[in-house]
């Protein structure tokens, strides 16, 4: 019976951590290993912070309403992540490495100025909402990431003449 009730007390506290919102890096650092969402929106940020190759579990990321223009070069530890919010940032380009984000399921790039989707998008196997609302483009482009992207949940800008 002891045995049941400390396996179900560390059943409890593993899922508890999941669920705890960590909304600061100093905070989060003190246990990495037990960081599995973080949300470091509207902090000013200009790039992905170097910190985040700290947390192992880290699943979900939200680092909406900050400055960040640019991927890190290597998205190779954050190959827990299910969930990235960069929704209103100043992201320009979706890098090709891109599909090192292999557990992936919702991308939210609403509202940036992302001129193209690579190609390598396609590879994010686990890849289920993709948000590029706010995202200026041609019929041609719209309707290339449509075909593209079948099997995902894809919000689109509609399209519009205009020249890229």
């Amino acid at each position: 019976m002891r045995v049941l009730c400390v396996l179900l007390f560390f059943a409890f506290n593993i899922h508890a951590q999941e669920g705890v919102w960590y909304k600061s890096l100093e905070e989060a650092l003190v246990k990495p290993k037990q960081v599995y969402q973080l949300q470091l929106k509207r902090q000013g940020l200009r790039v992905f912070p170097k910190e985040l190759e700290q947390f192992p579990n880290l699943s979900v990321l939200d680092l909406s309403k900050n400055k960040i223009q640019a991927f890190p070069n290597s998205l190779s530890h954050l190959s827990n992540l299910t969930f990235l919010d960069l929704s209103r940032n100043d992201v320009s380009e979706i890098p090709k490495h891109i599909y090192q984000l292999e557990s992936l399921e919702y991308l939210d790039l609403w509202d940036n100025y992302i001129n193209i989707l690579p190609k390598e998008v396609r590879q994010l196997k686990n890849l289920k909402h993709l948000d590029i609302r706010g995202v200026a483009m041609s019929y041609q482009k719209y309707n290339s990431y449509l075909e593209m992207l079948k099997s995902v949940d894809l919000f689109m800008s509609e399209p519009c003449d205009c020249q890229e």
